[in-house]
């Protein structure tokens, strides 16, 4: 409910609303699908000394997804610390440089433009066709 003070908004609303924007998490991990969350996930088993299931792996699409995973296995003493999540996401987000504090459960764990996907795509089939392409030059100066 928004109060009007003359031409103001009331000092709570206004804490009110910076609260909601705020908790609103929508940015991507940024994670690329091109081997990076594999590292993530890698880099986040050594920093809380655990090994995750993966039979869990092909649903897990959001933060809060492989979160959840992580809680699992977490002993109660690590589960109870008041900053797990924050330790959690500055982990996920060390692969890509998004800023931790910008991700929430909801945030997608791959890159929603996939840039870096389709960029090493087509790198790949560069390197792909010049290494056939050399071959080709070889055999021709062979025969």
């Amino acid at each position: 409910m928004i109060i009007w003070r003359g031409n103001h908004i009331a000092r709570n609303t206004i804490s009110a609303i910076t609260l909601i924007v705020t908790e609103h998490h929508s940015r991507s991990v940024g994670l690329g699908g091109d081997g990076d969350e594999i590292e993530a996930i890698a880099d986040i088993e050594r920093t809380f000394g655990v090994k995750l299931d993966y039979t869990d792996a092909q649903d897990w699409l959001t933060a809060g997804d492989v979160f959840t995973s992580l809680q699992k296995v977490l002993p109660p003493e690590e589960l109870s610390r008041p900053d797990l999540w924050n330790r959690f996401a500055f982990v996920l987000c060390e692969q890509t440089g998004v800023n931790p504090d910008d991700i929430g459960p909801d945030s997608l764990l791959l890159s929603e433009s996939r840039f870096w996907a389709r960029l090493a795509d087509v790198s790949a089939m560069v390197w792909i066709v010049a290494f056939v392409g050399i071959l080709l030059m070889v055999a021709a100066t062979a025969f």
